[in-house]
């Protein structure tokens, strides 16, 4: 492990050290004494105190707020094919948590949480699926690539690099592109025993909503016996998991995508599930609830996992107007004592802002609300416990009366 690599230096202002040491991954801008202009984006530095003292080793963008990312504190680690592969080992051990036989689709590396800044990827049965955030990751895409396909046994593996983040990171949006081996128009995958049907090309982030499996799964034991609203529901991922507590259960999905209504329809029958038994609408769900509310519909359980509203902060008052929107007509089609499952995957809009909006709406309609579970991201999305800012996925189970 021992470096004979030395990196270009980036000194810091007094005292601007110690969040690092603490574990934080981000070095901003105006905490450079002396920013290395030099260095083309996405090079390596080593991070130096205002002593001169080896802090911390990254990469540097002149161009972004976030001027540097860092990847080790360990001056002796030189970052090169084995580093990525000792970090992807790591990642792969944690996900050994998934029982392969009931689960096999989940991601495999996911940023800061597991020490690769900038990188995302999922892994869906036997194909890989990254998309490449930052300048830095660009730079050491050839490395990944080798170093996946080694590590995973993959038999192929896509980059989907088309998040407008890259522009900021002064990189072009890519088309998808497959990186080593094939990687077919579709993937079939398994999820706590479910299965679904993953575009992998051009499916919604990288092809599924992984983040919200554990959700998914605590909807069954509340969609029992129930009448279930689906809004936004995509693919239908949390549509399936409540049909399957059987002809008891009946849901209603909508989403204002033609395809993914389609999709959901398939996924009903993929799991012996019959699709004429349910609903399946393509609708505007802000004026499907309106319609909904004026015509006294009631269900017991309805879900809310709508797009994010806000990426910026500029957009963060508007986003919270939406919610307070969505919430209102949802509790409003909701029967006295039934179950609410809201959602919020702005990075933005905090935990504090979700409940907040949840608390002004049980006000203004007069109905108690009961805070039943509350969740983040799943166990395949670890968060850097000192970067509690790159939490984005907030989700709540409420009992409303």
């Amino acid at each position: 492990m021992s470096s004979s690599v030395h990196y270009p230096s980036a000194s810091l202002k007094p005292h601007r050290e110690e969040s690092l040491q603490s574990g934080h991954l981000w070095i901003f801008s105006g905490a450079l004494q002396q920013p290395p202009h030099w260095i083309e984006p996405g090079g390596l530095v080593d991070v130096k105190s205002s002593t001169g003292k080896f802090v911390a080793r990254g990469y540097y963008n002149p161009h972004t707020d976030i001027a540097i990312r860092i990847l080790t504190n360990d001056i002796e680690e030189a970052i090169d094919r084995e580093f990525l592969r000792r970090r992807i080992r790591s990642a792969i051990e944690l996900r050994q948590i998934f029982d392969a036989d009931r689960t096999n689709t989940y991601r495999l590396i996911h940023s800061e949480g597991d020490g690769l800044p900038g990188l995302v990827v999922d892994r869906y049965a036997d194909i890989l699926v990254g998309q490449i955030h930052t300048a830095g990751m660009d730079r050491l895409r050839p490395l990944l690539i080798d170093a996946f396909m080694e590590e995973t046994g993959a038999a192929g593996m896509l980059f989907r690099n088309e998040g407008q983040s890259r522009r900021r990171e002064g990189l072009e949006i890519e088309e998808p592109v497959v990186a080593a081996g094939i990687v077919p128009d579709h993937v079939t995958v398994r999820e706590n025993g479910v299965q679904f049907i993953v575009d992998p090309w051009h499916g919604q982030k990288t092809g599924f909503f992984l983040d919200q499996r554990d959700k998914r799964e605590a909807l069954r034991k509340y969609a029992r016996n129930k009448r279930v609203l689906n809004c936004f529901s995509y693919t239908g991922g949390f549509s399936v998991y409540a049909a399957l507590n059987g002809d008891t259960t009946t849901v209603t999905s909508v989403d204002i995508s033609a395809s993914a209504i389609d999709m959901a329809r398939s996924h009903f029958v993929l799991n012996g599930l019959d699709p004429d038994a349910h609903a399946f609408l393509v609708a505007d769900v802000f004026d499907y609830l309106e319609e909904a509310q004026q015509h006294g519909e009631q269900f017991d359980v309805v879900v809310l996992d709508p797009p994010a509203f806000a990426k910026t902060q500029a957009a963060r008052s508007q986003a919270l107007k939406a919610y307070r929107r969505l919430n209102m007509l949802g509790i409003q089609v909701l029967r006295p004592g039934g179950i609410l499952l809201t959602c919020s995957c702005s990075g933005v809009v905090g935990m504090d802002d979700l409940l907040g909006t949840l608390s002004q709406v049980a006000r203004h309609l007069r109905r108690p609300v009961q805070l039943l579970e509350s969740y983040t991201h799943g166990a395949d999305h670890p968060i850097n416990l000192v970067m509690p800012e790159t939490v984005y996925l907030k989700a709540v189970y409420c009992r409303v009366g």
